[in-house]
Formats: structure tokens, C-alpha cells, sequence
């Protein structure tokens, strides 16, 4: 029968509210990167240097109290903001915390400007707001496992093995300094990635782009600053300014400080500037509809 002989018939679904139009987009982003068993590897590798935080606590609470024991124990660091800023800057964190970036990111507009379901998205279900809140949440999920949540756990463990709630006071800066570098360092990325993704529909592109400025740019700045003597050249430098970062959000000294002519102020200049340029490109390439030619 032609459709128009069918008449008309009354919708008996449930039609989501505004507010959470944005969820199944949101589910549809996460949930194919859950299916690949590569992703999870990568995303269990990311817990394994946190694994020895917990083993500290273990070692201090629950060892012996035979001298030789009570020696050893004496020697191995406490679990404080210094292990913290030290598991959280170290290289390894963070080369994943970039490669995982680069795989959910790069397509995140990129893919729907190439397959022509951006205008669909934009057109009537979802407002670019949501849009943009949908994609950015499913890359800002992925990257908290790289920050907060093994901190969280971390934290679990240590008060829970001590059995000492107090830790938590003297030791707070440890939440709250995680949190802030969680907002100012991955949530930058979150915003760039967008940005850079809403200016090419090939994925590929944006992810070999973004491979090379964090890469390449410290022997960029390492040649810069063989030229002019400036500690600022560092700034091109994403990985030496994340790792910076944790010590000023910590405020521990570790032994990998990032590179030590970088002045202390120079995060919190970084990340806000690359924050608002990254809010700046989204707001005209999605205001003119720029995203959509």
C-alpha cells in the first residue's frame, strides 16, 4: 500500500525530554569503543601504575612489625600529593592519556561531517549545544581514567586499609588538586579535540595532526629555546605543560617536574588561552554553520 493511502497513526513511544536528547548520541559514541578489545587493553594498562599506590598502603598497614619489616617499610614513599602529582605526571600516564584522546577524539565531528549526519543531529533532535555536550562528554569519560577515578580508588584504599577517615583532611589537596588538573588539563583537550575535529571530516587527519603538535613540539621547543635562551618557548609543548601542571595543582615537588626552566605560572596561562581559542573556533564554526560545508 503507497504511503499516502496509510493515513496517519498516533506516535505511542516516549519522547525524551530536551534535557537528555543528548544521551543516546552520548551511548552511541561510547559504547563501539567498549567492543574493541585493543581500547580495553589500553584502558587497563592506564591502572597498572596506581596498582603500586595501593601496594604501598598495603605494605604500610599490613606487614609485620618485625624490625627488618618495620625498616623496609620505612623506606618506601607515603601516599600523599607527592605520589599523586608523581603517577599523575609521569610519562607513561600520560602517553596513554594522549593515545586514548587521539583514538576517541579525532573523529569525534570529523566522522559525522563525513558520513552527512551532522545536518540530521543539528537539524531538528539536537541543539548544538547538546551536540557538542554529547561528544565532548564521551571523550571527557575515557579520559577519567586516567585522572580522577584512580585517584578515587587510590583514596578508597588508603582510608579503607588504614581505617583513618583524618587522612582525608590532611591530605584534601590530594581530591581537590586531582579535580582542578582534571578540569584544566583533560577538559582542555576535550575542547580542542572538538575544535580540531569540526575542521576536517577525515579522522585520520585530526589524529595525525594532534600526534604531531604533542610530539613534535618539544624538540620544537627544545630548538627554540637553543635559539632565543626563553624558558616561555616551552609553552608549544602539551605533555611538558600537563606534567607541570600536576605540580602546581598538587603543590608537591616530585622528581619528574617536567622541564624545570618552564616558569610555574606558565599552566595557568596555557590551558585557559587554549580553552577560550578552542570555545572561540566552536562558536563559528557551529553559529555559521560552518561545520556543515
Amino acid at each position: 500500500m503507497p504511503v499516502y493511502e496509510q493515513g496517519y497513526s498516533r506516535y505511542d513511544g516516549v519522547r525524551k525530554p530536551l534535557s537528555r536528547r543528548w544521551v543516546p548520541l552520548f551511548r552511541e559514541e561510547v559504547l563501539p569503543h567498549l567492543r574493541k578489545r585493543r581500547f580495553l587493553f589500553v584502558l587497563l594498562l592506564a591502572l597498572l601504575p596506581w596498582t603500586w599506590g595501593i601496594l604501598l598502603t598495603f605494605f604500610h598497614t599490613q606487614l609485620g612489625d618485625s624490625p627488618s619489616v618495620r625498616a623496609f617499610v620505612a623506606e618506601l614513599p607515603q601516599v600523599d600529593e607527592g605520589l599523586v602529582a608523581t603517577l599523575l605526571g609521569n610519562g607513561y600516564n600520560l602517553f596513554l592519556l594522549t593515545l586514548t584522546a587521539i583514538w576517541v577524539g579525532s573523529g569525534l565531528v570529523a566522522r559525522d561531517r563525513r558520513d552527512g549526519t551532522l545536518g540530521v543531529f543539528l537539524g531538528r533532535s539536537l541543539s548544538a549545544p547538546a551536540y557538542l555536550w554529547a561528544k565532548g562528554a564521551a571523550l571527557g569519560l575515557f579520559l577519567l581514567l586516567f585522572t580522577l577515578v584512580p585517584v578515587l580508588l587510590l583514596t578508597v584504599f588508603q582510608v579503607g586499609l588504614t581505617g583513618d577517615p583524618s587522612w582525608l583532611l590532611a591530605h584534601a589537596r590530594v581530591l581537590w588538586g586531582t579535580l582542578l588538573f582534571t578540569l584544566l588539563g583533560p577538559g582542555t583537550l576535550v575542547l580542542l579535540f572538538l575544535a580540531l575535529s569540526s575542521l576536517s571530516k577525515s579522522p585520520r587527519l585530526i589524529g595525525l595532526t594532534f600526534f604531531g603538535v604533542v610530539f613534535l613540539g618539544p624538540a620544537v621547543s627544545g630548538i627554540l629555546y637553543a635559539v632565543s635562551r626563553s624558558p616561555w618557548v616551552w609553552v608549544p609543548s602539551i605533555l611538558t605543560e600537563l606534567k607541570t601542571l600536576t605540580v602546581a595543582c598538587l603543590g608537591a615537588e616530585v622528581a619528574e617536574r617536567g622541564n624545570p626552566l618552564l616558569p610555574p605560572a606558565a599552566p595557568w596561562v596555557f590551558f585557559p588561552v587554549l580553552a577560550a581559542a578552542s570555545l572561540l573556533l566552536l562558536l563559528a564554526r557551529f553559529r555559521g554553520r560552518g561545520v556543515l560545508r
